[in-house]
């Protein structure tokens, strides 16, 4: 029986269309290896973190477009950042990632342990811890002679450029006094005086970086920004 023509020609369509997407996968894995890899390092040259720091290319066949000079969507988490006396782990997410460092804009969180969080309260933390509920920060201890059992919430707001930390109630004894209030439990004096709003400014955002909302979390206190469309946070020149 002779060989059907048309079956072969077929066969040998369907075997290169599969090599050529092989190929074109492969290519597409390794340069996106690559763009992820030169990122990872750039960002990590700038942040200079304790720990690791890791790139990932989120837009499909993000590989080929650098190729064209297109990243696409690009998120950089890095652990261990030091700014402004404090250890932070940082995430960007930036939009439309081009090679030659420019974005669509995008945002960034950055978290705070709660024990960097009490050392920042000054006398307030002293001998409490802080910690998250609902959104708010919670601040417990013991105070006084007696060694009474303590609990404060507090809310947080921002601006541009700074958060603060403003106290709102007060449980103690088995009851929760609003801190204008104090002056009816004469064991908080010294506590009182302690219980006023705390602005904490942040003066190393880079350009187009802004300060948007605060709130808390289980790992720590976290801060959110949101980034400008142009030139990516960590350059004055190649992102890959």
């Amino acid at each position: 029986m002779r060989p059907n023509p048309r079956r072969k020609t077929r066969f040998i369509l369907a075997t290169t269309a599969a090599t050529l997407a092989l190929l074109t996968s492969a290519t597409d894995l390794l340069a996106e290896h690559r763009a992820q890899e030169r990122i990872a390092a750039r960002a990590a040259r700038r942040l200079k973190p304790d720990g690791p720091v890791n790139a990932d290319l989120t837009t499909p066949l993000a590989g080929l477009r650098t190729l064209a000079g297109e990243v696409g969507d690009v998120e950089v988490s890095a652990e261990g950042v030091h700014r402004q006396h404090a250890v932070l782990d940082l995430t960007i997410r930036l939009k439309d990632v081009t090679t030659n460092g420019r974005s669509a804009g995008g945002t960034a969180t950055a978290t705070v342990g709660y024990d960097q969080v009490t050392r920042r309260l000054g006398a307030m933390g002293n001998g409490m811890t802080a910690s998250g509920q609902a959104g708010d920060l919670i601040i417990e201890g013991s105070i006084g002679r007696l060694g009474l059992p303590v609990a404060v919430r507090a809310t947080l707001s921002t601006t541009r450029h700074a958060f603060t930390i403003t106290p709102t109630t007060v449980s103690i004894l088995g009851r929760s006094v609003a801190v204008h209030d104090l002056t009816e439990l004469p064991a908080t004096s010294t506590l009182r005086d302690e219980l006023t709003p705390r602005t904490v400014a942040i003066t190393t955002l880079p350009h187009g970086v802004t300060l948007t909302s605060a709130h808390t979390a289980r790992d720590g206190l976290v801060l959110d920004f949101s980034i400008a469309a142009g030139l990516t946070p960590d350059t004055g020149g190649r992102t890959t």
